[in-house]
């Protein structure tokens, strides 16, 4: 009986940052190298070496084609134009991918010209989904509807080639990235079964008895999602309650306006917040061994893979009521409601010390789930049912 020849799969994502995404995207390359021929298509440069250390993968560029898409004239980050620049990727992708047994986007719908499997990482995606979702959709003004958003976003969909389709071609395979995200997708699109994938998320070692009992760590991209003036302020009136509280903010703080809002109130609070930028996975390993508590505020986040890091190190983290850190957290005394509510339940798990080595425990064992090696093994089901035969 002849062996079936190893399957042709291209693996997509249009610009490779850092992030959950390009985490999603380095370890199902990593699961599937072995297992089929692989093409990585994306526009940014890649560093095999940077990404591999940054995300502890083992992708070999021996066993993954690379396919370097066009980038639109001008561009060079992720950041600039970033809806054109997606579109121009999409436009791209249709013409690679009826080459391909198998499509995946690795971060959000890619039309491929045929039937692909979308690993969706949030809503920034779909206008509507985003002006109902997340509450800061118009905190900028480019990003308030107007007419000047409406072209900017037309003018997208012509350089896509989409042509008012719908986001999903009607078989694609829609995986969510958590419960809460599977959710929203069922509830704004035509879908019946939205599987979930949650991303992986690297343990980070190093336990230490001798943290920061006041030490708190947040870690993010700093846009207005992230709502991280929402942790300041939150971390204020911790202080206020007498709570010498200090604060490293992990995260490359920019030039746009808000960036430089969030520098100004950084800065107005300097002796007790530090802002060491993006740290690599060593660095980053250091300083979670040394600190008590994570504090998160974005209210949109559809999976949080900050969040798990920071509880697999040992960190009791924070977070909102809505979006799905909470599935991380999976404790509702760290669950909070609002930033007065949020304040409160710091200082009652502050008045309780003997609550957090159990705390830690438990938290450790609900991210285990994530182990980039239960990514693995997830995914390579999702793509054998999506072929209909064993990989």
């Amino acid at each position: 009986m002849a062996i079936p020849l190893q399957p042709e799969i291209l693996i997509a994502h249009p610009w490779m940052g850092r992030g959950g995404s390009e985490a999603t995207a380095m370890w199902a390359l990593h699961a599937l190298q072995d297992r089929a021929r692989v093409t990585f298509a994306t526009a940014s440069p890649v560093d095999w070496a940077d990404l591999n250390a940054t995300y502890g993968t083992r992708v070999s560029p021996e066993k993954v084609a690379l396919l370097s898409a066009p980038r639109l004239p001008g561009v060079n980050t992720g950041t600039v134009v970033a809806f054109w620049q997606r579109a121009w990727f999409e436009r791209f992708c249709r013409t690679q991918g009826t080459k391909f047994d198998a499509c995946i986007s690795a971060y959000n719908p890619i039309r491929f010209g045929k039937r692909a499997i979308q690993l969706i990482g949030d809503f920034s995606f779909d206008e509507k989904c985003r002006l109902a979702l997340y509450p800061t959709a118009t905190g900028q003004a480019h990003h308030r509807p107007s007419f000047v958003r409406q072209a900017y976003l037309s003018i997208g969909e012509h350089l896509a080639g989409r042509h008012d389709e719908p986001a999903f071609a009607p078989d694609d395979l829609v995986v969510a990235n958590s419960q809460w995200t599977s959710t929203r997708l069922r509830e704004h699109f035509p879908l019946d079964r939205v599987p979930v994938l949650f991303p992986p998320s690297s343990p980070l070692g190093l336990e230490n008895s001798k943290r920061e009992p006041l030490g708190f760590v947040a870690m993010s991209r700093i846009t207005p999602e992230k709502e991280i003036e929402s942790i300041l302020t939150i971390l204020d009136r911790v202080r206020a309650a007498g709570r010498p509280a200090t604060l490293d903010l992990l995260g490359k703080i920019g030039d746009d306006s808000y960036s430089r809002r969030i520098r100004r109130m950084v800065r107005e609070r300097q002796e007790w917040v530090r802002t060491p930028g993006f740290l690599g996975p060593r660095e980053k390993t250091a300083l979670f061994s040394t600190r008590s508590f994570g504090l998160h505020a974005c209210r949109v986040e559809a999976f949080g893979i900050a969040v798990a890091e920071m509880a697999a190190a040992g960190l009791i983290p924070f977070v909102p009521a809505e979006g799905a850190t909470r599935e991380i957290a999976a404790d509702e005394s760290l669950v909070y409601r609002n930033p007065d509510d949020a304040a409160a339940r710091i200082l009652a798990v502050l008045d309780q010390p003997d609550s957090h080595a159990p705390l830690r425990r438990s938290l450790r064992e609900n991210v285990e789930r994530f182990a980039p090696e239960h990514f693995s093994v997830r995914l390579v089901e999702i793509v054998q049912d999506f072929l209909g035969r064993p990989i």
